[in-house]
């Protein structure tokens, strides 16, 4: 799909959007000031925190971490002992260089190993050093509206539901009093990652236009435009033209949502379709801040999600996790997925979310898009079945060192479109200390 005029004409309406939006009477708070504010929670692909003084402008910070996955009856046959057990470690390492209040140079490298065994006999491993995010940030410019910022870097939005990724990129950000404008062309993969292994140059450009808007003090909008072009010859190239919004409608109420419409090729395929994801998280005003969440996400037959997405973000609790599902983990795609969930805080850093999942296909179909099981569907019903989450996590967010955790567990009941197939069960623990 080659870009012209007609994609250089959506990148001008977001501009369009960008200078033509009136200011109202309400306080001014940009997305920054709102992130800086924001509660802390425990994300796992988070770099470390450059907290070391070294030298004079340069700080270091370190953290290690260890994941173990134990995942079983991923085929759905019960008539097949599989058990599959994943342990991971990982130390993480990162500098930042700060001369000034106008410029950083941020490293970040990671070296990780991945064992894994299939009942109890180790079957695969691999020790990687990768170069995480390598960057130079021009900031505060022109009265602090704008930054530039090249090299690798980290792209995550609000929920992950666009995507979470380090990519080579190229990024302008520029603030005005209630907007936040952010351009970019990436690519990811285009310098080696992997130091240590044979890492494939990406070959998909990435020309992303996102801004945010503070509609109120605690609400805001964001349009954007994503377009990915194909340049590897599989001809898997798109453009999503949506809609991000979350806020907080009362002290105890905050929502959530996400809107897309995707156009574009899947091999010889032309694909177009629908999706969105709509929800509510109410906290009670009670000791251990009882929550209720609520939401239902849907992506028609012909919706894909961008393929960077990560679908982690986090409801009331301590800690981030795969919120369509840790076990089923699915792309949007010909999917409905009904969520409801319950959670506690025990404390200001401990947490504990019960997570019910319902998943049913938009088109009866023998196959299903990026998903953590195994198995595939007979095709003729559109009961894909349920899942329940069980997420305790812990973080604290101490001066010197922080450590966290998390220990999900879920249990993936499968319906008609799996006859005569068993459950599925998970065990997740992540463990981080940063120093």
């Amino acid at each position: 799909m080659k870009i012209n005029r007609k994609l250089f004409s959506l990148f001008t309406i977001v501009f369009l959007l960008t200078f033509c939006v009136t200011e109202s009477n309400g306080q001014s708070n940009s997305p920054q000031d709102e992130e800086e504010s924001a509660e802390s929670r425990f994300d796992p692909d988070a770099p470390p925190e450059t907290k070391i003084k070294i030298a004079p402008f340069l700080t270091f910070g370190a953290q290690i971490g260890l994941e173990y996955v134990l995942e079983r009856n991923l085929d759905l046959d019960g008539d097949q002992d599989e058990d599959l057990s994943t342990i991971a470690p990982e130390l993480s390492v990162a500098f930042s260089f700060d001369p000034s209040r106008y410029f950083q140079a941020f490293f970040n490298v990671e070296s990780n190993g991945e064992f894994i065994f299939e009942d109890g006999d180790k079957v695969d491993d691999q020790v990687s050093l990768e170069i995480v995010q390598a960057y130079i940030l021009f900031k505060n410019l022109l009265g602090e509206r704008l930054s530039i910022q090249l090299g690798r870097q980290r792209f995550d939005d609000e929920r992950q539901w666009l995507y979470d990724a380090e990519l080579d990129a190229g990024r302008v950000f520029l603030r005005l009093p209630r907007f936040l404008l952010e351009l970019s062309v990436s690519r990811g993969g285009l310098v080696d990652r992997d130091l240590l292994n044979f890492d494939p140059a990406g070959k998909i450009n990435n020309y992303i236009a996102y801004g945010t808007y503070a509609i109120a003090k605690e609400i805001y909008a964001s349009p954007y435009v994503v377009i990915r072009d194909d340049r590897s010859g599989k001809d898997e190239s798109s453009i999503f033209l949506g809609l991000h919004s979350d806020g907080e409608i009362t002290d105890s109420l905050e929502y959530w949502l996400e809107l897309a419409y995707l156009w574009g090729k899947d091999g010889s395929n032309n694909i177009n379709g629908l999706g969105f994801d709509l929800g509510s998280i109410y906290v009670f005003n009670l000791p251990l801040e009882p929550s209720i969440t609520l939401s239902y996400a849907f992506g028609s037959n012909g919706f894909r999600q961008t393929g960077l997405q990560a679908n982690e973000g986090g409801f009331n609790g301590a800690t981030d996790f795969l919120y369509y599902g840790e076990l089923f983990d699915p792309e949007l795609s010909n999917l409905s997925i009904f969520t409801a969930g319950a959670g506690i805080k025990l404390t200001e850093e401990s947490s504990i979310d019960l997570v019910y999942h319902y998943y049913l296909q938009d088109k009866a179909s023998d196959s299903l898009r990026d998903v953590g099981i195994d198995a595939e569907p007979d095709g003729r019903s559109k009961r894909l079945g349920s899942e329940i989450d069980l997420v305790l996590g812990y973080a604290t967010e101490e001066i010197k060192n922080n450590i966290e955790l998390a220990l999900v567990l879920g249990y993936f009941i499968p319906d008609k479109a799996f006859p005569e197939s068993q459950n599925s069960f998970l065990t997740k623990v992540i463990i981080q200390f940063e120093f």
